[in-house]
C-alpha cells in the first residue's frame, strides 16, 4: 500500500495529475472537465453527484465462499461494526467501463469520498491513456456543503458514514446538522438520563412512600 501511494504521489509531483481542492470543482466543470465518481454504490445511494458518471474502482466482494466470509467478518470487526463499510474487491471492469463511457481526449476531474481510491483511478487512467487528469486531495469529506452539487441537496459528507456512528448520530456532520438516530447521541444520553431519574423516582417511592 504504501509503495503504491508513493507512485501516486509522484504523480502529483510530476504535473501527471493536478492537486485540487472541493472549492475548485465547479470551476473545472465550468472548463470542460468530465465527473468521474468512482465511489461504490453503497455511497452513492446516500449522496449522489450532478452530471457525473459513475464507475466504481471498487465494488462488493459478495462471493459465499469461506475466504470472502472470513474477509468480511474481518472488516466488520476492525471497524466496521463502527464506521460502516465492508470488504471490497478492484472492479476488473473498470478502465473498459470508463473508455467505453469517456473519450480519451477528455479532461477528467476523479473524485471519491477519501481520496485515495480516486487517486489511485488517476494511475490506471494515465496508464491507459489518459493525459489531463485532477484529483480532490482528501475526497469529498472535505467538501464543504454546496461546494459539489448533490441531487436534492444531500450533504455529500454523508456518504462517508456508516455504521454504528451514524445510528447514534455519532458523526462530526450528524452533529452539525443535528440528523441521526434520536438527533444525535446527545439526545440518546438525554433519554437515557431521564429513564434513569424516573426509576431512581419509582425505587424511592417504593422504599419510602406509603405501606
Amino acid at each position: 500500500m504504501k509503495a503504491a501511494q508513493a507512485r501516486w504521489e509522484e504523480q502529483i509531483r510530476d504535473g501527471r495529475v493536478r492537486n485540487i481542492t472541493p472549492a475548485d470543482v465547479n470551476s473545472l466543470l465550468a472548463d470542460g472537465y468530465t465527473l468521474l465518481d468512482v465511489r461504490p454504490p453503497t455511497e452513492i445511494s446516500k449522496a449522489q453527484l450532478e452530471n457525473a458518471v459513475e464507475v466504481p474502482l471498487f465494488v462488493l466482494e459478495d462471493d459465499p465462499s469461506v475466504g470472502t466470509l472470513i474477509k468480511q467478518a474481518t472488516a466488520f470487526g476492525m471497524g466496521g461494526w463502527w464506521l460502516g463499510g465492508a470488504h471490497m474487491k478492484p472492479n476488473p471492469n473498470f478502465l473498459g467501463e470508463v473508455q467505453a463511457r469517456i473519450p480519451q481526449d477528455a479532461k477528467l476531474l476523479v473524485v471519491c469520498q477519501k481520496g485515495l481510491r480516486s487517486l489511485a483511478a488517476c494511475e490506471q487512467l494515465a496508464r491507459a491513456g489518459y493525459k489531463t487528469l485532477a484529483w480532490v486531495n482528501g475526497g469529498l469529506d472535505t467538501a464543504r456543503p454546496g461546494q459539489v452539487a448533490t441531487k436534492n441537496g444531500v450533504d455529500i459528507r454523508m456518504a462517508g458514514i456508516g455504521g454504528l456512528s451514524e445510528l447514534l448520530g455519532w458523526t462530526e456532520v450528524q452533529q452539525e446538522t443535528g440528523k441521526g438516530f434520536a438527533g444525535g447521541y446527545q439526545n440518546i444520553i438525554k433519554g437515557v438520563a431521564v429513564l434513569l431519574a424516573v426509576d431512581m423516582v419509582w425505587f424511592l417511592y417504593t422504599v419510602f412512600g406509603p405501606q
